[in-house]
């Protein structure tokens, strides 16, 4: 029989345990039972593919007080001279060193191979996958929804398209093991699951003209000189800068595009290809140029049906060669989830609160939760910001951060818990505030942000724009 717990979190993924260590780390004497049907704490991580990696540096992802890495900067590949990135393995230790260290703390528990059924008449439902016994607990304060915004990944992930008896197609997950079978590989996807698949092949020796990309869509990257922590945390300076500088100056969401993407903010792989796709990802300059590599990219709209000699596109077909390896990278990714609040009577429902920050985010909340009292504070403090899907969510995400982080710095409790958590992506810049370029940066940063957040809010509600605003 199931104890009584004061929060119920549901999910053992990033968010879910980034949320119960700041609890925990904040709250006196709360007990936490975290739930997740799959075997072992890390989410979507025990399902990545072999050779992912965060698109971020190590040093500000995971939970806040375990360290993720060495701090170290790669020496070689296409990472060189910036800080190390995590392997999916990597990734999984962490997560499961940083479970076993929340139950050593004698107010966690974590029920692996558990589905959370919902609410019952005495208490929250819950049923172990293995026997199939449905047991009743009592929470005493909230249910934590760790998993609103988990999206599909590339192993679970059924395609949309229809693949014909003899045709060759495998998710990316398996390309490792499947790859020295093929002469020719199509692989099918717009977003960075596909540019790593793509880089994957071409570090492991395949000749680009070996590749064809099938891409309905031009994605917008960031440049990851822009996203270095600590040493480096001037190029984060430098970005914000030049989001400010672009946001204040914008007289349109085009307009806005068209600076970003002058000053080296955005890239995309083919700047004579309008680009439409925008999720946040990054790439370096040096992966840039080996996937343009690749010439032979399709364009004809999304995949319909792969035969054995062809593949069927909504705008054309394309003939293959029989031995072609098609690898599908079309999983969604990041949820499409709108926004809620994140503080309900009871509940308490994990988002995006700074842009682009998840495990940071899920620790704020989680420090928020423990040193507030009203929902009402609580939600002024951190308001949902829905994940991008094209840029014309852009300046609203913007936007929301810049006006919460704002709040925080008018919270000496909270803006001191900011300045030292290691998931701060910034939280090198005192450090190095007296670096000249540092300076130079956050003066141009100060002095527009505001104009910009202005400016911003106004793009993003005027008309809603079409959501695939491009460039030529």
């Amino acid at each position: 029989m199931l104890e009584d717990t004061d929060y119920l979190v549901v999910g053992a993924g990033a968010s879910g345990l980034a949320f119960a260590d700041s609890l925990v780390a904040t709250a006196d004497a709360v007990e936490v039972t975290i739930v997740d049907t799959r075997p072992a704490p890390g989410g979507h991580w025990l399902n990545a593919y072999p050779f992912v990696r965060l698109h971020t540096p190590s040093s500000y992802y995971g939970v806040n007080s375990l360290p993720l890495g060495q701090d170290g900067i790669d020496l070689v590949g296409e990472n060189a001279g910036f800080y190390e990135r995590a392997s999916g393995q990597e990734v999984r230790e962490h997560f499961a060193a940083a479970a076993e260290r929340l139950a050593e703390t004698g107010r966690v528990r974590l029920l692996a191979g558990h589905e959370h059924l919902g609410r019952g008449s005495a208490g929250e439902r819950i049923r172990h996958l293995g026997s199939g016994e449905v047991t009743t607990l009592k929470v005493r304060r909230k249910v934590v929804d760790a998993r609103y915004l988990e999206g599909s990944i590339p192993a679970t992930h059924a395609p949309s398209f229809g693949v014909a008896t003899g045709a060759r197609c495998v998710p990316v997950n398996d390309l490792p093991a499947v790859a020295d079978r093929a002469s020719s590989y199509a692989v099918i996807g717009s977003g960075k699951t596909a540019a790593d698949a793509c880089m994957w092949l071409l570090e492991n020796g395949t000749e680009p003209d070996r590749i064809r990309w099938v891409r309905p869509r031009e994605a917008w990257f960031y440049d990851r000189r822009h996203f270095q922590p600590l040493a480096q945390v001037g190029g984060i300076m430098e970005g914000l800068a030049l989001d400010a500088e672009a946001g204040a100056a914008a007289m349109s969401v085009e307009h806005l595009l068209e600076r970003l993407e002058g000053c080296g903010r955005l890239l995309r792989l083919d700047p004579s290809r309008p680009a439409a796709m925008y999720r946040g990802t990054m790439l370096s300059l040096p992966e840039m140029e080996a996937l343009r590599q690749i010439q032979d990219v399709v364009r004809l709209g999304h995949v319909r049906r792969i035969e054995p000699d062809r593949i069927v596109l909504a705008d054309g077909e394309l003939e293959t060669a029989k031995p072609t390896l098609h690898v599908n990278c079309t999983a969604f990714g990041l949820s499409d989830a709108p926004a809620t609040p994140v503080f309900q009577p009871g509940r308490i429902v994990l988002q995006q609160v700074r842009h682009l920050s998840p495990s940071f985010n899920a620790a704020l909340i989680g420090f928020v939760e423990a040193s507030r009292d009203e929902d009402e504070d609580k939600n002024r403090l951190c308001p949902p910001n829905p994940y991008p899907h094209s840029f014309e969510d852009w300046p609203r995400m913007t936007a929301s951060t810049w006006r919460a982080e704002g709040r925080w710095l008018r919270e000496p409790d909270l803006s001191g818990w900011i300045a030292g958590s290691r998931l701060n992506l910034l939280g090198a810049l005192p450090d190095h505030a007296a670096e000249q370029s540092v300076q130079g940066a956050l003066t141009r940063y100060l002095t527009n942000v505001g104009a910009a957040t202005t400016q911003l809010e106004a793009l993003s509600l005027s008309g809603k724009p079409d959501r695939h605003t491009t460039i030529p």
